[in-house]
């Protein structure tokens, strides 16, 4: 059996044990090593150190393979005993881990290029994994984008023998978490937010910080909390890394962003991207073993290396928030169903109050009754699941094999329920792209509201706290007065980055790669499309469609 790791010379992100008949490696950061340890301390099975693989030996021998859920972080690893071994990987997949099993022998690496390798196996790519991430249809355990390569899901441990794999054993139940959390007040849920989300920001600052700030809530909410932290660890301000558009007025927020620096006493700097969506296709999918959806890698790599310019490894960001904490849909119909009379009438009379008519409110209300296929079926006819959605040029029978609203699936009396963990649901490709474009640029990410511990708090709490009205993030802007600006919590209008988004179509990329393809994508019209990329007006919704295309195509093309 052989383990082994490998760092860039000023970076790094992996490290092995290899004391006593346990060995292991661990890549990434383990937020809770001090407080693992000590507790590992009080076992039979002490840490030889602080270094993150000694303590996930000692986890394993204590607990066995439900120990990654005492673990908090980015992480993945091996722990074996020369017999047996178990990998595991974070509870929500920022950190990669992939493998394939064989009677020739078990292969498992951070990179599907590594498994590869070892295995010995030919570079084919899965034409079905290449549909599913087309059409958004990725979940936990789906495969990589070459065939023969397993993804291990995120929040599970997989246990290897000499006999054969075993199953991906989940560690980590987050509907268990739901609405258990009781709270006498509102001082009361205010202060354990505090508590968490401050202990969050702590986790993820090195010293070498700086934030990835915009002018919403969820960048800002990190800089409130992590400012003062970030001054009293360094004695220095904490800096802030803002993307700005001068060619684009509606989509810049340049005023909003030195607004909340300047309440902050944060040292602000500015970059406009210069690379494009587009740019070196098919360099990004060697790099990152295939597509990824929904991102653009150079962009993203080129901000990371922006950062590295100025001095900054690590890159505070406030993704995930609308995860945690903005998912109010069949609120009213949960409270409804489960008799929950007294919250049910404050969140009607609040509604009426900011302006909801009868008609909507009554719409909330019958929903839980109505079976999912019926309102499908219903929102389908009448127009009303986004019906530009769909370009000419691809089947809409093919893309609504699974329903727009797949929210709307589940029974009436659990959606609320299965709502606020379905983010949890599927895979994340995306999530796994981005920490190989920071890898690649010599930095880290961190994303506060990933914690789970912060995570664990907001499922925890009853609807009628969670989303005290419909609106986007009440509840989340009502904990961060006081931190971040007034301006930025009451603002109520977002920003979208249309305009920027499509000043990055580029024709001749587009037609370089879906003109005549090789290996077409079920359900696609090439020649409808061919004529539409001819007549050169895409409107935002095709170009959405076709950038992710277009990254398939690049890809296949190495075939």
């Amino acid at each position: 059996m052989l383990l082994g790791t490998s760092n860039a010379p000023d970076h790094i992100d992996s490290v092995t044990s290899a004391e006593g008949e346990f060995s292991a490696v661990f890549a990434g950061k383990l937020d809770n090593a001090l407080e693992l340890a000590k507790d590992l301390t009080a076992t039979e099975f002490p840490c030889a150190s602080t270094n993150p693989a000694d303590i996930a030996v000692s986890a394993f021998r204590a607990f066995g393979s439900d120990a990654p859920s005492r673990m908090r972080g980015v992480f993945a690893g091996v722990v074996t005993d020369g017999q047996r071994m178990w990998c595991f990987r974070d509870h929500l997949g920022f950190q990669p881990l992939f493998y394939r099993d064989e009677p020739q022998g078990f292969f498992v690496a951070t990179e599907v290029k590594q498994v590869i390798a070892g295995a010995g196996i030919q570079r084919e790519p899965d034409m079905e994994v290449l549909e599913r991430i087309f059409y958004g249809r990725m979940r936990q355990n789906s495969p990589s984008a070459f065939k023969g390569v397993s993804r291990l899901p995120h929040g599970t441990t997989l246990s290897v023998n000499g006999k054969g794999t075993s199953v991906p054993q989940t560690y980590w139940h987050p509907r268990r978490v739901l609405e258990t959390a009781k709270f006498a007040s509102p001082a009361e849920v205010k202060e354990r937010f505090d508590e968490l989300f401050a202990q969050a920001v702590a986790r993820c600052l090195t010293g070498e910080d700086v934030i990835s700030l915009s002018g919403g809530v969820d960048s800002p909410a990190v800089a409130g909390y992590a400012a003062p932290l970030h001054r009293q660890k360094t004695g220095k301000p904490l800096s802030a890394l803002s993307l700005v558009f001068p060619n684009h007025p509606k989509v810049d927020e340049s005023s909003r962003i030195q607004h909340v620096t300047e309440y902050l006493g944060m040292q602000l700097y500015t970059f406009t991207p210069k690379v494009r969506i587009l740019d070196d296709l098919e360099k990004w999918c060697r790099v990152l073993d295939g597509p990824i959806p929904s991102m653009s890698p150079p962009q993203m790599h080129e901000f990371y290396l922006e950062a590295r310019q100025y001095g900054f490894r690590n890159i505070l960001t406030g993704d995930v928030a609308e995860c945690l904490a903005d998912l109010p849909d069949h609120a009213a119909g949960h409270l409804l169903v489960h008799r929950r009379w007294l919250p049910l009438a404050r969140l009607i009379s609040t509604q009426r109050a900011q302006g909801k008519s009868w008609k909507a409110i009554s719409s909330q209300l019958l929903l839980p009754f109505i079976p999912g296929r019926i309102a499908n079926w219903y929102l389908s006819m009448r127009g009303l699941d986004s019906p530009k959605r769909i370009p000419a040029w691809l089947d809409s029978c093919k893309v609504n094999e699974v329903p727009y609203r797949n929210d709307l699936i589940p029974r009436g009396r659990d959606r609320w329920l299965a709502l606020q963990t379905l983010p949890l649901e599927g895979c994340p490709i995306t999530m796994e792209g981005g920490e190989g474009c920071a890898a690649l640029a010599g930095a880290s990410v961190r994303r506060p509201f990933s914690d789970i511990d912060l995570w664990e708090f907001f499922l925890s709490l009853p609807a009628e706290i969670k989303y005290p009205d419909l609106r986007s993030k009440t509840l989340m802007r009502q904990l961060l007065r006081g931190r971040v600006p007034d301006e930025i919590l009451d603002r109520r209008k977002k920003t979208y980055f249309d305009d920027h988004v499509m000043a990055q179509v580029d024709y001749a990329v587009l037609k370089q790669y879906l003109s005549k393809p090789g290996y077409p994508i079920a359900g696609v019209d090439y020649k409808r499309l061919g004529e539409r990329l001819e007549r050169q007006d895409l409107g935002l919704i095709e170009w959405i469609w076709l950038y992710d295309l277009a990254r398939i195509h690049a890809f296949l093309s190495q075939w």
